[in-house]
């Protein structure tokens, strides 16, 4: 009779923890869903994640991605390499002028200027290059734009 209550409070037990480890994965699974979800600055500051006291402010989420506010950021899925390595590039820089990984866009700090040329890589695809480093991918539009900038109406000082 004993061994039949020790039996049952064992097989109890193991029920719990395997419907305790579903609704764990089931929950890691929605936090991940959700962050596949954010795709500009405002939704990532509405779900909490840090604000970098940058100019202007960029929001990092726990992938390594960076949303910089009032502009859009293009950002690539994690890319095989060849070696298997994976890389995600984001743009970075106060004036988005920069492409770097993502683990390395937190520790960079620009000058908040503006240049003409910078116009250029409002529409530059951002991008693991055949070095795996990141960097912009150097299409005719893209160097021609860089050699014959845009005049912009502004006065290119430090803002």
């Amino acid at each position: 009779m004993g061994g039949l209550k020790t039996t049952t409070l064992v097989g109890i037990a193991i029920i719990l923890a395997i419907v305790s480890a579903l609704m764990l994965s089931f929950i890691q699974n929605s936090k991940q869903e959700r962050l596949y979800t954010i795709t500009n600055f405002d939704e990532c500051v509405a779900a909490g994640y840090p604000i970098m006291e940058s100019d202007p402010p960029q929001c990092a989420t726990p992938d390594g991605r960076i949303f910089i506010s009032g502009s859009q950021v293009h950002l690539l899925p994690p890319v095989s390499s060849e070696n298997g390595n994976s890389t995600i590039c984001v743009v970075a820089g106060c004036s988005g002028q920069l492409c770097v990984s993502a683990e390395e866009a937190g520790d960079i700090v620009t000058t908040c200027e503006y240049r003409a040329e910078y116009a250029c890589y409002e529409n530059a695809i951002c991008e693991p290059q055949a070095d795996d480093a990141c960097g912009w991918t150097m299409t005719p539009e893209l160097q021609t734009c860089l050699k014959n900038p845009p005049s912009g109406d502004t006065d290119p000082s430090v803002y």
